[in-house]
Formats: C-alpha cells, sequence, structure tokens
C-alpha cells in the first residue's frame, strides 16, 4: 500500500515538474511586443516585432493616454496581447515596459511611462512619417526618451568608378520610368518635385517608397518591376542631382529593405 502511494506520489511529482517546464519553456519562446532597431537617420528606436516604428505622443501623462477619438484614427495603440503581458525583445529594456488601460477598457503597452503608438501612414517597416507630427509624436529610444532630431547624414563612401556606373544606370532608369511625373530636371510635373528636396536625403524614406509606391497620388510600386541594382541606380541618381547631395545607396540597402 505504501509502495502505490509512494509511486502515486512520484507520477503526480513528474507530472508537475514536467507542466512546469512545458510553461517556462513556453514564457522564454513567447514572442516580444516590441523590440529595437538601428538606422542610420535616427539611430536605434523603439519598433514592433514586424519593424513598424513606435512613437511617443508629449501630450500623454504618465501611463495614460490623450490619444482618442480623432487621434485615435491616425495613431494606433500598441496594445498588450489577451494574456496581458508585455514582454520586450533584445536591445529594449524591459524593465521600463508597462501597461496602462484605455478610456475604451484595452490594454495598451507603455515605455518608460510613455503610452506607445505605430502610425497609420507608416505603411510598411523602416518608415517613420510619423516623426516629429505636429512636434508632438516621436520615435522613442531605448532609455525611454523621445528621439528629437536625426543624426548627421553620413554618405555612402563609394570609389568614383562604382559611383559613375550607378548613376548611370539611374540615369537611364529615371528618364524610363520617373522623368514623365517628376520632370526632365527634378522639377516636378504630376509627382511632387524633386529638385533640392530633403526627403530624397532619407534612405528609408525614399527605397520604401520606390518599392511600394504611392498609389493614393498615383506612383505606381517598382518592387516587381526593377531589381535591387536599378532601384539603388535610380535613387542614388536622384540623391545626387537636381541640387541634391546625398551620396550613394547600395542594393543591399534596397535588399534589405524588401
Amino acid at each position: 500500500m505504501i509502495d502505490r502511494k509512494l509511486k502515486r506520489l512520484a507520477l503526480l511529482t513528474a507530472l508537475v515538474v514536467a507542466g512546469l517546464t512545458f510553461y517556462v519553456i513556453a514564457q522564454e519562446a513567447a514572442p516580444a511586443d516590441l523590440t529595437v532597431v538601428t538606422t542610420a537617420d535616427y539611430g536605434t528606436y523603439l519598433v514592433t516585432p514586424d519593424g513598424h516604428s513606435l512613437y511617443l505622443y508629449t501630450k500623454d501623462e504618465a501611463d495614460a493616454s490623450a490619444c482618442v477619438d480623432a487621434c485615435a484614427n491616425n495613431w494606433i495603440a500598441l496594445l498588450a496581447g489577451e494574456d496581458g503581458v508585455a514582454t520586450a525583445g533584445e536591445g529594449a529594456d524591459q524593465s521600463l515596459v508597462g501597461t496602462a488601460t484605455r478610456a475604451d477598457g484595452s490594454v495598451q503597452l507603455t515605455y518608460n511611462g510613455h503610452p506607445l503608438y505605430t502610425f497609420k501612414r507608416d505603411t510598411a517597416p523602416g518608415t517613420t512619417r510619423g516623426q516629429k507630427l505636429g512636434g508632438e509624436f516621436f520615435l522613442v529610444s531605448p532609455a525611454g526618451d523621445a528621439i528629437l532630431d536625426k543624426l548627421p547624414e553620413q554618405k555612402v563612401d563609394l570609389p568614383e568608378t562604382a559611383l559613375d556606373a550607378l548613376m548611370t544606370e539611374g540615369a537611364a532608369v529615371f528618364a524610363a520610368n520617373c522623368a514623365v511625373c517628376h520632370g526632365d530636371k527634378g522639377e516636378g510635373r504630376i509627382g511632387p518635385a524633386l529638385a533640392s528636396n530633403t526627403i530624397v536625403g532619407n534612405t528609408d524614406f525614399i527605397v520604401e517608397r520606390v518599392l511600394n509606391g504611392f498609389i493614393e497620388h498615383g506612383m505606381p510600386p517598382f518592387k516587381a518591376a526593377l531589381d535591387d541594382q536599378k532601384i539603388a541606380g535610380v535613387i542614388t541618381f536622384v540623391r545626387n542631382s537636381f541640387g541634391n547631395d546625398y551620396g550613394a545607396v547600395l542594393p543591399e540597402e534596397v535588399s534589405s529593405r524588401r
């Protein structure tokens, strides 16, 4: 009788240990709710696991969102999963991750007390269209602070022959695909002017725009039509023509953003 009880006890103990082990493994395998990315424009900042930029709102108070009603149509609150657990990925500080209950009862993730948002017009990973919008929305550093300004521009240093080759190829691609809308000299026609336009210096923005287009404004995507070499070439051409001087974009930089 005692032997049977001991065996049952041993079996129950083994099941409990196995259950706890499975729980721990499941917890360790749980995907992060936020992580970080590093870019030449803004350094290291918070993003969702799929690479969408995260922002703080300067009108928010500690752990309380002021972005409601119309604001919430464009600024999408980053919500906790069904388990309510908020997990930081590599590069983010788990001790700064928290949650706050919104007016509608949903649970929003916070970082260093700041409720976090994605921006509706950041239609692809790597875009930062919400940065400094209205002087109220900012990217968030791993320390939990607003990122106010870009880093100093760092041009890709290419041998002259390699840059010339990219420029030559890019000029041909521009003439065949872009000049009809942006003008032969980047002066703008149906599309916006590219001449002396600082936005072409934003590598993330211009690569995303050429790859995915801007259908609402009539610009088609070139992701399927042009390979990485041609896209790098046309972007390099635009960034170094028409009064612009922003250096080259390499094919591997295009490939990494596809």
